[in-house]
């Protein structure tokens, strides 16, 4: 993998970055995976209490998702904050529960449509079979979930502890708390890049994609929860389902900036030379003389679509599902606040 500047100029990079997301649909797919994490939001907080049951108490799984609330707008701690509480006061949740077990299955689908996004991203068809590629998807769920509670526990505990410390050292430690996290999360993002598209790649612990995307995630959720505390008026608009709307828009802004990082990783590789070409899984291995040896092409199918067409087609797909997802939210939100009344 080349950086621009080395195997392309930055301007050269800008161009082609901005012309992959215009034809990836990179927005539509965003809403996408956004209808998917709803879906899969609370299964996954449910498995995640129950993981996190093993190492750390409510009330600190609560104090971790305050930490979120220092970028994330306070509408979306709220909401998870409730839920958590919810989850934790369930004596039956338990890390090796029925419940538990068919939480994890429904929370690896909203990974699943990570998946599908990103081979769309790469320009490539899933191939694996569907045993494998699931399975891949519950692990990815399984190691989001682990290190999201490493990155809290960090975030949380290195307080507390730095603060007992004292001196340079824990005013080193409180500070460092941020960094580390960020690059637990880089890290996740580098390890969803790797595994989930149906590409051979070398993995590489922080990539430019996880980079960009981690920072623009931060920048992004602290700037649209600035926007909400001080300029939106989304209670005013949408009464009751504001929070939920705020949560929503939150949530897409999170897709749109983690597919976007996956298309910034693609664009740099399909550029270089050591990259991957459209329609190959890897390079083949040089030749004697010592020089790359090319791949050439693969025919297409008769009747196939080319990867723009395809790419329209599964992003319609996408974009019907969304509106569905938000529709199903709204009318959810809207039937609960009729029965309080």
């Amino acid at each position: 993998m080349r950086f621009p500047g080395k195997g392309m100029g930055w301007k050269e990079f800008a161009v082609a970055f901005k012309d992959e997301l215009t034809r990836d649909m990179i927005t539509d797919w965003a809403g996408a995976v956004t209808y998917s994490g709803v879906m899969a939001l609370f299964p996954f907080l449910l498995f995640l209490v129950a993981l996190a049951s093993l190492v750390i108490t409510p009330d600190q799984a609560e104090q971790i998702v305050q930490q979120l609330g220092q970028i994330a707008p306070a509408n979306v701690t709220q909401i998870l904050g409730d839920r958590i509480r919810a989850v934790a006061s369930d004596s039956k949740t338990g890390l090796l529960t029925v419940g538990a077990v068919v939480a994890l299955w429904s929370a690896s689908s909203g990974v699943a449509e990570v998946q599908r996004a990103l081979n769309i991203i790469y320009g490539v068809q899933e191939g694996r079979p569907f045993w494998k590629a699931r399975g891949l998807a519950l692990l990815m769920t399984l190691v989001a979930g682990a290190i999201a509670l490493v990155a809290g526990v960090v975030a949380v505990a290195a307080g507390p502890i730095g603060d007992a410390i004292g001196g340079p050292l824990g005013t080193a430690l409180t500070w460092l708390r941020f960094p580390v996290a960020g690059v637990l999360m880089m890290f996740l993002w580098a390890l969803l890049y790797y595994v989930l598209p149906d590409v051979e790649q070398d993995f590489k612990f922080i990539t430019p994609g996880s980079v960009m995307g981690v920072v623009l995630w931060v920048i992004a959720s602290w700037g649209f929860s600035q926007y909400v505390a001080h300029f939106g008026s989304y209670d005013a608009t949408y009464g009751s389902v504001g929070g939920a709307i705020v949560m929503l828009l939150w949530m897409w802004l999170s897709s749109l900036v983690l597919l976007a990082g996956a298309e910034a990783n693609a664009v740099i590789e399909h550029k270089s030379e050591e990259g991957k070409r459209a329609g190959a899984k890897r390079l083949a291995d040089s030749g004697a003389s010592g020089t790359k040896t090319e791949v050439e092409e693969p025919l297409e199918p008769a009747g196939a679509f080319s990867r723009g067409e395809a790419a329209g087609r599964a992003a319609a797909s996408a974009r019907g599902r969304a509106l569905a997802g938000l529709a199903a939210l709204v009318g959810a939100a809207l039937w609960l606040r009729r029965r309080e009344v």
